[in-house]
């Protein structure tokens, strides 16, 4: 399955941290921005993604995800690599909210 969505950095690790020391590579200014990144998830479930990405992200940070029909779900980075990033949702989302999503509507419950 792959699902293009943005991705935007929501806040750091901790409270008192620069927002840029979160976030590496050429999509740098579009994470840090609104409106956020394009990336292409590759794996998602109830309770969080995996996706691509044109940056890295450091672990613990709290990204939003804004995914086609369901809208928008916070997340935190469990681990970031250059063009990687696997996030858990700080809230579990309901497998009807995720069905929301172009493209998984026919998708079979596991």
């Amino acid at each position: 399955m792959r699902i293009a969505a943005r991705l935007a950095l929501h806040a750091p690790s901790d409270a008192y941290g620069a927002l840029d020391d979160y976030v590496r590579g050429p999509a740098k200014q579009h994470l840090l921005g609104y409106h956020g990144c394009d990336i292409l998830i590759r794996e998602i479930s109830e309770h969080g993604f995996t996706a691509d990405l044109n940056a890295q992200i450091a672990a613990d940070a709290v990204v939003r995800l804004r995914l086609p029909g369901a809208g928008v779900l916070v997340a935190r980075v469990t681990r970031g690599e250059e063009g990687r990033v696997e996030a858990r949702f700080v809230n579990p989302v309901s497998p009807s909210r995720l069905k929301l999503t172009l493209g998984m509507g026919r998708m079979a419950a596991a």
